[in-house]
């Protein structure tokens, strides 16, 4: 049977931080589960899409998408390679960025890792309206 990666975690952040020295190490910055916004259509500047899979020792890709509670894809980053670890052991950090991301209204979404081509894990999140009331 082939060696497929298993997701572990995935995140939704403001950024991510990889170490130069120590490529596995990583820190999220601002990591989401609710957006708060003041007004619709709300337009992110830049979100990060974060996972964590176990270690592979065969090549693989990953795709990040972000889906409305239709089910409709909003967003998709580029799909990307991964070479075979030597190391079975460690495990893989996938890394998506998206810039200019639209949410039409407040509601239920879903952040998605796909493994080669197959939809592995899911974040769900929702985008909430907050007026300057709420906030005060």
């Amino acid at each position: 049977m082939a060696d497929v990666p298993k997701p572990i975690s995935i995140f939704m952040c403001e950024r991510v931080l990889r170490d130069v020295l120590r490529p596995d190490a990583i820190t999220l910055v601002n990591i989401h589960s609710t957006m708060s916004v003041q007004a619709f259509p709300a337009i992110v500047p830049l979100v990060f899409a974060y996972a964590e899979v176990t270690g592979s020792n065969q090549e693989f890709t990953y795709q990040f998408k972000f889906v409305d509670n239709k089910n409709e894809v909003m967003a998709v980053s580029n799909v990307q390679k991964v070479a075979a670890s030597p190391n079975k052991h460690l495990s893989h950090k996938l890394i998506g960025a998206f810039q200019g991301l639209v949410f039409p209204d407040q509601g239920n979404f879903n952040l998605l890792l796909a493994l080669d081509g197959k939809d592995v894990a899911a974040m769900d999140f929702q985008v909430l309206m907050v007026t300057q009331e709420t906030v005060a």
